[in-house]
């Protein structure tokens, strides 16, 4: 059996806030394509960066919240948002109290109109509680209390949903099952838990940066045909356009999304060869900046 909540509004919210980052980001990246190469472009990119990260965010969110859903067996509630599945065992589900008994609670997480998922400290005996929820007033809410956590999600219909709650408890487990939640596909990533991981990442990304703002900074102080020392020709020095540094950046974007990529991808199977291929993305960055470099010797 399974009760889902009212989603419309925060969906519309969610979707609105995720297109306007990704819209904000594309005028970003459109207004620096049409400015003169400079130092001060890279701030663009990199604000159009956080913008698309963003966008990423509220995108995931959202669709998490469309798939959001209370599933009811005689083993166990089952809240369902996105890759995640928050367990709690039917036998441990001691009272339900209505949220319009409750002062108006304050969610720390991810939390806009419509769309509530974090933890609150509740009075009345509740405690802290995790919350799946799209209220937007205490009378939304229905608390679902255990002895070590509680839980807030949206029932439209609190009385069939009490009532199915007693028939699947008279019912008796068939299995046991831990209150815990249970992390799917994306969720699931060990990279999410891994500071190292995330680390090395990060030293890519400023790895890269930092030979973008080289070739950036470089570019407008020099003749429109310029003498490259990289790569070496049997020691004939190559003349050509300062428009070939350019290529540099261009192929550090390719090369550190493939490497980031594969190092998220290979680090669920086996953590050293993620470390390997992020340490490779930040080599690969480096030698592009000794590469610009040497090329301007």
């Amino acid at each position: 059996m399974e009760f889902r909540p009212s989603r419309a509004i925060g969906t519309l919210v969610g979707g609105g806030l995720a297109a306007w980052c990704f819209a904000v980001a594309i005028a970003l990246v459109v207004r620096g394509l049409t400015q003169d190469v400079a130092l001060g472009v890279i701030a663009l990119y990199a604000v159009a960066s956080v913008f698309s990260f963003m966008g990423l965010l509220f995108a995931y969110w959202t669709y998490s919240l469309g798939t959001l859903r209370y599933a009811l067996d005689r083993n166990a509630l089952t809240i369902v948002w996105g890759d995640i599945r928050q367990m709690v065992p039917m036998s441990q589900i001691e009272r339900l109290v209505p949220g319009r008994e409750l002062p108006n609670p304050h969610v720390a997480g991810v939390s806009w109109l419509g769309h509530h998922i974090g933890h609150a400290q509740i009075e009345g005996g509740i405690g802290d509680t995790l919350f799946y929820s799209t209220h937007r007033s205490p009378a939304d809410l229905l608390y679902v209390v255990t002895p070590n956590q509680s839980y807030a999600i949206s029932i439209e219909d609190e009385v069939a949903f009490a009532e199915a709650v007693q028939a699947q408890q008279r019912l008796g487990s068939l299995v046991s099952v831990p209150q815990a939640p249970d992390r799917l596909y994306l969720a699931a990533q060990p990279f999410w838990e891994d500071r190292w991981a995330q680390g090395l990442a990060l030293a890519a990304f400023a790895t890269f940066f930092a030979m973008f703002a080289f070739v950036y900074q470089q570019y407008p102080g020099l003749p429109e045909s310029i003498a490259l020392s990289f790569p070496q020709l049997n020691g004939v020095t190559r003349v050509a356009s300062k428009d070939e540094l350019l290529k540099i950046p261009m192929t550090g974007v390719g090369l550190l999304l493939l490497n980031i990529g594969l190092g998220f991808i290979a680090h669920s199977w086996e953590r050293m060869v993620g470390y390997v291929l992020l340490i490779a993305a930040i080599g690969a960055e480096g030698i592009l900046l000794a590469a610009a470099i040497i090329a301007l010797r």
